[in-house]
């Protein structure tokens, strides 16, 4: 067990010195069981109409609550910064944006099957953010972001869930500048590959809970690298938390 859990912290940390934290984690929470966790998340993106790349940090806390069997709700709070490269024009180079963080926060919804044979199930996870990122001048990059994805989930004894799919990534917003004027933005290169490890602590006695440990990572076909901007189309999380148990009835998910 020791060496399992300090194989897992290392590749979370090097993950970290790097980063959806849509797999938070993207395994189904039993029902009436309660979660907590927390959630790191770098992603690059490409913003219209110039396709300028862009990098968004995003730390949040999460509540999640299962009424029901293999369906649960819940909302994110924390904080967004935004990252904006430059781009060329014919008489000069644009320096675009370099923002702090501000609010962000959105709600999130998790659907699954049973599983086939305690091995295999299908899965649906959607999610909506609203976030706003201002820099020293007052200039401000702020809107929605919308994610969802749905795949196949394998479950492994002793260990978690491995999580694959399609994932459809949307953004929109207004760019505003210093002086208040105001444009629209969205991100292209919608469709990503998405993929989501799990790991999940025993429950102990003490607690008779569980901890759990997501690493996650998306790309699109465009993946790219600049010294400004490192990541674009690309995106890794980490997340970390704590399900309760089941707080009435009979917990008959295996975990």
């Amino acid at each position: 067990m020791k060496s399992k859990l300090f194989i897992i912290l290392t590749i979370c940390f090097i993950s970290c010195s790097l980063a959806s934290n849509l797999a938070n984690p993207a395994s189904a929470l039993p029902e009436a069981n309660i979660l907590i966790g927390a959630s790191y998340h770098l992603g690059g993106y490409t913003l219209t109409n110039l396709d300028i790349p862009a990098m968004f940090n995003r730390f949040h806390g999460r509540i999640d609550y299962a009424p029901l069997s293999f369906v649960s709700i819940g909302v994110d709070l924390g904080a967004t910064q935004v990252e904006v490269d430059k781009y060329t024009t014919a008489a000069d180079t644009i320096s675009l944006f370099h923002g702090k963080y501000g609010f962000s926060g959105g709600a999130h919804l998790k659907m699954s099957s049973p599983f086939i044979k305690n091995l295999v199930s299908f899965f649906g996870i959607g999610s909506a953010t609203y976030f706003s990122s201002e820099n020293d001048d007052d200039a401000k990059y702020g809107g929605f972001d919308g994610t969802g994805v749905v795949g196949i989930q394998f479950r492994i004894p002793n260990f978690g869930f491995v999580s694959i799919g399609p994932m459809v990534y949307l953004i929109q917003g207004d760019a505003e500048s210093a002086d208040g004027k105001k444009e629209f933005y969205s991100n292209s290169n919608n469709i990503r590959g998405w993929i989501a490890i799990d790991y999940h602590l025993k429950k102990s006695q003490l607690t008779k809970g569980s901890v759990y440990l997501s690493l996650e990572f998306s790309c699109s076909p465009e993946i790219n690298y600049s010294s400004r901007i490192p990541i674009q189309e690309f995106s890794l999380s980490l997340s970390i938390g704590y399900i309760s148990g089941k707080l009435y009835g009979d917990d008959k998910q295996p975990r």
